[in-house]
Order: structure tokens, then C-alpha cells, then sequence
């Protein structure tokens, strides 16, 4: 097969601007710069197996499913040439395998608000008319559904602007702009208010010891007593498309576990983040190394847990009784 001669994600359908596609760097496979999808890189063997939709995995690959790719394409963060998200067969296979998660309706109206919040925010002045990508960017499966909730928010006084009518499309706002309400909306965001019935867990991933007390102990018995699922980044994404995933958890979630017993630069770097969110932080580490060599001063006089293999029960008990008062939760009677 030949290299796609449209955008391998979206393939177009629903842009009026061609996507261009040239030769990747370091002869890996294709380079895409799409209108709905922005730029990242795709091997060949990817697009023959599974974006093709003339291959047999391609003609499986339902709208929704590469709507929902296009959305993380357009979400994640690019720092350059070095740093374009790139697109395996491993990642492909995942959406066979588990699906695609997306934002949900509420999210995704959500989602809109902060978009026009940035945009009025950084250039002070209304936005003339959403982009093309705009249904990409808040993770709406096409434009019909994206200007919908728009218009919702518009008739709910969340949005203001003029509306004129579209052929086959909702009426279009044009100069939007946040209403007062929209903008107390937009700001409470800003300050952390809207917050997920998640909790984020930040740790290095393939120690034995920890994923078995991930799983057995701290993911299950947070969901037992208060009610909070507790995610990690691989629940959530794979092969590299996770830097504003990643961010957006982290932004959302109710609160952020971060394990410190490897010292794992990842997870300091998103204790950080979270903390100047101004998040409930709660950090663990086991017990031992503890004992013996602290965490990192900037961290070893903050609420930590401390874990051990051999006393899961007192673990559990320490934890979710931090939770409570971290959260200003309690027992009910």
C-alpha cells in the first residue's frame, strides 16, 4: 500500500484544508500536519494495519473511535520537531483491545469554556468564529455534536455572541466571548474548583512491590471507603500521547498520591504540579527506606504514609484516614 495521501486520523472528513503529509524524519515512516489533528508522526506499518480503511483493521476503525485519536492528538503538547507525538501500532492496537475513553458531553461543554476563556484571556478580544479543529480540541465526536453544546451554553447565558445560521449545522456563534457567569465558570476552574471523584496516583511503574500494593491495597480500598476511583497514567494512555492527558488528570482529579520510595523524577515532577494547583497532595514512600534515607528535603516534612509489605492492614488504615482529613470527609452514621 502507498503512504496515505489525507491525514491517516481524521481522514478529512471533516476539514476544508488538505492535511500535509511529507516524509518523516529520519525515513520513520510518515510526518502529518493536519488542520484537525495538528502535526505528529505515523509509521507506514501503522497506517497499512490499522488506519488504512482499506485495510481490514481500518474498515473496523469506527468515527468515534478516530475522533477520539484526533482529540488527543490536537491535546498533546508539541515542543518541537524532537517532541511530535508519534503514532505506533501498539497505541493503535489498544483501541481494539480497550477503546478510546473520551470526554464526556459535560466535559466536553466544559472544555469549551476554558477554550474561549484562554482565547479572550490572551489576545483580549472576542473569538471571531471557532476553528475547524474546534470539535477535535474539546473532544466532540464530529462538528454537528461540538456545535451543539455550544449553542446549549449559548442558551443557557454561559456564552455570548451573534448566532447566524450554518447549512446542516446548529447556528454559529460568531464573536464569542464568556458571559459574567461563564467567566465566575471559567475562573473557578482556574482556582481548582471543579475537581473529579478521582484520585491521581504518581509513581515508577513496574516495581513488584508497589503495583501489587497499588492494586490490592490503596486502589481498592480507597473505592471501598470513600468512594474514589484512583487512576495512574497507565489506565488512562499509551505509547506517548499523555503530556496534556497527563496534565488534565492531574488538574481534575480530587486528590494526588505521589510514592517516592525510587525517587522517580516523574513523580516529583507531578507532585510539583499538583501542589502549585494547589491540590491535596499526600505523598508515600515505604517504610524502610523511610527510615534510612528520607525523601527529598523539599518533600520529607510534608504528609507522608509510609507502607510496608509486611503490614498492609496499618497502611490501609493510615491512608484512608489521611484522605478523610485531607478531604474534610468522614464516616457517615
Amino acid at each position: 500500500m502507498a503512504d496515505p495521501l489525507t491525514c491517516p486520523v481524521c481522514l478529512n472528513s471533516h476539514s476544508k484544508q488538505p492535511a500535509n503529509i511529507g516524509p518523516g524524519v529520519d525515513g520513520w515512516g510518515c510526518r502529518v500536519n493536519c488542520p484537525i489533528c495538528g502535526r505528529f508522526d505515523v509509521t507506514r506499518q501503522t497506517w497499512e494495519d490499522y488506519l488504512d480503511p482499506e485495510s481490514t483493521m481500518g474498515r473496523k476503525l469506527p468515527p468515534l473511535a478516530r475522533a477520539r485519536l484526533s482529540h488527543r492528538l490536537r491535546t498533546t503538547t508539541s515542543l518541537g520537531p524532537a517532541k511530535l507525538p508519534r503514532l505506533e501500532s501498539d497505541a493503535l492496537q489498544s483501541i481494539f483491545d480497550e477503546g478510546i475513553p473520551g470526554p464526556t458531553p459535560a466535559q466536553q461543554a466544559q472544555n469549551i469554556v476554558r477554550l474561549l476563556g484562554d482565547y479572550v484571556s490572551e489576545t483580549g478580544s472576542t473569538l471571531g468564529e471557532f476553528p475547524e479543529h474546534f470539535y477535535a480540541a474539546i473532544g466532540a465526536p464530529n462538528p454537528k455534536m461540538a456545535a451543539n453544546l455550544a449553542l446549549e451554553l449559548y442558551n443557557r447565558g454561559t456564552i455570548v455572541g451573534l448566532t447566524l445560521e450554518s447549512v446542516n449545522l446548529p447556528p454559529i456563534i460568531h464573536n464569542a466571548n464568556l458571559s459574567l457567569d461563564g467567566w465566575e465558570q471559567y475562573e473557578a476552574e482556574s482556582r481548582d474548583e471543579f475537581a473529579g471523584g478521582y484520585g491521581f496516583i504518581a509513581l515508577k511503574f513496574n516495581e513488584t512491590s508497589l503495583d501489587h500494593l497499588v492494586s490490592t491495597v490503596i486502589k481498592p480500598s480507597i473505592k471501598e471507603t470513600l468512594g474514589y476511583d484512583v487512576v495512574d497514567m497507565r489506565d488512562i494512555s499509551r505509547a506517548g500521547l499523555i503530556d496534556n492527558i497527563m496534565r488534565a488528570k492531574i488538574r481534575d482529579a480530587a486528590f494526588v498520591l505521589v510514592d517516592l520510595t525510587h525517587d522517580n523524577a516523574g513523580a516529583y515532577w507531578e507532585a510539583g504540579y499538583a501542589e502549585g494547583l494547589g491540590k491535596p497532595v499526600i505523598y508515600l514512600c515505604e517504610r524502610a527506606k523511610f527510615d534510612q534515607a528520607k525523601t527529598h528535603f523539599d518533600t520529607n516534612h510534608c504528609t507522608t504514609v509510609c507502607w510496608g509489605i509486611e503490614s498492609p492492614d496499618l497502611f490501609r488504615s493510615e491512608l484512608v484516614a489521611t484522605l478523610r482529613r485531607s478531604l474534610n470527609l468522614f464516616p457517615t452514621t
